[in-house]
């Protein structure tokens, strides 16, 4: 198969998954695995490879993406070179405003007539103002607090010097106010006071909300909903909104040097001095830090690149920047929760492109798409399988051992051999002496009439009845028990294991429902399994010794409470028992010795029990080690059970066909 990978260009599509594909995925990493929560963890995290070639990314590719867009850009911008621009927009009012002086003084001295004290008074008038010009401070925030003291000679100067103050002060209100777009002309002081009314009335709304009240939200929407972006419904919605915009400015402030953070602050200060803004801006911060004094909504961010930035551009980086911090603490939160669904995937396209919105959205319909489908559901904060899935599962489970067998060998193991019994099949046969006379009319009268042809009366004859087959009633009792030593699970054989009592658990409720299984499993100690904890692996534990006594007695008791039919145990193990129970019958307390030479003698005797009680021990083992060939010997010489020697890979084909072709041997 010939891939190709090529730069997004905004033309690639991400093909949708279906839950049917998504299940499949995650029915194979539980049989490879057996734990569900942690399959969809990883599917989450780190995104899954389908069958039909199609790759999905995980929450950490996602989250690295951010992570990758943050970095590049503290490598890149440098947040001293905000005041180039507004230097250069400075140097070009105050040479303008030079050249009116030149001229003025060359004026006077050039004019021969006229009044000479008024030609005096126009020299002194443009030598103070050189004086006045030549006196500026090199730093932006002074020369601007200067210059708005100064009283220009040249009106071309002075409106520049206007058009550069309403244009730092839309910047700076912007920034603030993300609605506010009616252009420079709005940038009035009747505009700043309606903003400072603005704020005030917003001030007013958090303090009754502090004070237990419930503000009118509705009402200031009305009125100053033009200053707000679409999408704010409610107060806290608002609220979080200005703590967003104000944390992007006090982001840009803690980013910058010393220095250049007093030259800004002196800057916006002198831009706001005209009316109360200033100090109701800060009154606004106040409450809302005392509102949410814990919450994170301004970082200093070290810079270190070389690419000059604009005020303005500054103020959208730092937002950016704080969106991408905001988002790096979401993905992981998602990460922790395993659950994508509260992603702002618009915000993510925004921040990283379309791609990653894509991206975004597709692990957003993981959860949804499988809780939909009915597979899985909510239990706490976290997901769990339903009955629906854990029968998929367990279906993929028994398509995966019986791929494996031939099917000339397997064939039909559906079916049973018809005969004599008690419980009628679908299929018929024509009658013989001694069946039970279940005869399918429709059939028997067909038989009559292709015997003589059309017409009534039918007359029919011993030889065209059709009679049901049938089949006898058996039952079959089996315990599955599966070894969890330190062995078994560091050699794959318990994973193994584990799928073949989940492929036959299904093969039973689906086939042979009059049968009855139960799976126990054993270390030290035993501990019956439901069907749904085959999917898990929170209740494994091997430490302490293999207690094969145990696990027999207990399985043992749990098929005393069968009177009918066929009992056995399908025992999975690599090794010899290494420990076993001694209980005392004087103070009726035991206890476990471990590596004792009666560690055998107990657990055979154990098996001359279940001998006794009809119980038949196949066991499986999955080493060819001498010892452990002999205990097994011995084991099946005291039992007359079987005993087969296989790898781990062909566990589910011997186990399932040695079930199936001791079930057709029953129903003879």
């Amino acid at each position: 198969m010939l891939y190709r990978y090529s730069e997004w260009d905004g033309t690639q599509r991400f093909e949708p998954l279906g839950s049917d594909e998504l299940m499949r995925h995650l029915a194979d990493e539980v049989l490879q695995r057996g734990d569900f929560r942690e399959a969809l963890r990883r599917m989450l995290q780190r995104g899954a490879e389908f069958p039909n070639g199609q790759r999905m990314e995980g929450l950490r590719e996602l989250l690295e993406r951010m992570r990758s867009a943050r970095e590049r850009n503290l490598s890149r911008y440098n947040l001293g070179s905000i005041f180039d621009d507004i230097k250069e927009r400075l140097d070009r009012v105050i040479d303008t405003e030079r050249d009116a002086v030149q001229q003025r003084l060359q004026d006077a001295d050039a004019s021969a007539e006229g009044d000479e004290g008024l030609n005096q008074l126009m020299r002194d008038i443009a030598e103070k103002r050189s004086q006045q010009l030549d006196a500026l401070p090199p730093d932006v925030g002074s020369r601007v607090k200067d210059l708005r003291d100064y009283d220009f000679l040249d009106p071309d100067a002075r409106q520049q010097f206007e058009e550069l103050l309403q244009v730092l002060q839309q910047q700076i209100m912007q920034n603030y106010f993300q609605g506010l777009q009616q252009g420079l002309q709005a940038m009035t002081p009747e505009m700043l006071s309606q903003l400072s009314q603005m704020v005030r009335d917003l001030n007013e709304m958090i303090e009754q909300r502090m004070s237990g009240q419930e503000p009118d939200f509705d009402g200031f929407m009305q009125k100053w909903g033009h200053f707000f972006p679409e999408g704010i419904e409610n107060l806290d919605d608002l609220i979080e909104h200005m703590q967003k915009r104000i944390g992007q400015m006090q982001a840009l402030l803690d980013s910058m040097t010393p220095e250049t953070r007093r030259e800004l602050e002196q800057m916006m200060e002198d831009l706001l001095r005209d009316n109360r803004l200033q100090w109701d801006l800060f009154r606004l911060a106040t409450n809302l830090e005392r509102l949410h004094p814990m919450r994170d909504w301004a970082q200093k961010f070290p810079f270190m690149g070389e690419d000059p930035v604009t005020l303005q551009e500054a103020l959208k980086l730092m937002g950016d920047m704080n969106s991408l911090d905001s988002m790096e603490r979401d993905l992981m939160q998602a990460v922790k929760s395993n659950d994508a669904s509260q992603l702002d995937a618009g915000e993510i396209g925004r921040l990283r492109g379309e791609e990653s919105r894509q991206m975004a959205e597709q692990l957003q319909e993981i959860t949804r798409m499988l809780e939909e489908a009915g597979l899985i559901r909510r239990k706490g904060n976290d997901w769990e399988l339903t009955p629906r899935a854990m029968r998929q599962i367990g279906e993929r489970a028994l398509q995966e051992v019986f791929a494996k067998v031939d099917n000339s060998v397997l064939g039909d193991h559906t079916r049973e051999r018809g005969g004599i019994g008690v419980e009628r099949l679908d299929d018929t046969k024509p009658y013989e002496f001694g069946d039970p006379f279940l005869m399918d009319t429709q059939r028997s009268v067909m038989n009559a009439v292709l015997r003589s042809g059309p017409g009534t009366p039918a007359r029919l004859k011993p030889d065209d009845f059709e009679v049901y087959h049938t089949q006898a009633v058996t039952q079959c009792s089996t315990v599955i028990m599966l070894d969890m030593s330190y062995s078994m699970i560091m050699g794959g054989y318990f994973q193994a294991g584990r799928r073949v009592a989940l492929a036959l658990d299904t093969l039973i409720r689906s086939k042979f429902p009059k049968d009855n299984l139960d799976v126990v499993a054993f270390s030290y100690f035993a501990l019956p399994l439901k069907p749904e904890m085959l999917l898990d692996s929170y209740w494994v534990e091997y430490g302490g010794g293999t207690n094969f006594q145990e696990g027999l007695r207990y399985a043992r008791t749990l098929l005393s409470k069968h009177k009918i039919g066929t009992k056995q145990i399908v025992l999975l193990t690599d090794g010899q028992p290494t420990t076993y129970n001694n209980w005392s019958d004087s103070d009726a307390q035991w206890g476990r010795y471990r590596h004792s030479p009666a560690v055998v003698e107990e657990t055979l005797r154990e098996v001359s029990r279940c001998t006794k009680d009809g119980i038949t021990i196949n066991t499986f083992m999955m080493e060819r080690d001498p010892s452990l060939v002999e205990f097994v010997r011995v084991m099946a010489k005291i039992n007359r059970g079987r005993a087969f020697f296989v790898a781990p890979q062909r566990l589910g084909e011997y186990i399932l066909l040695d079930y199936v072709n001791e079930k057709r041997k029953l129903m003879r």
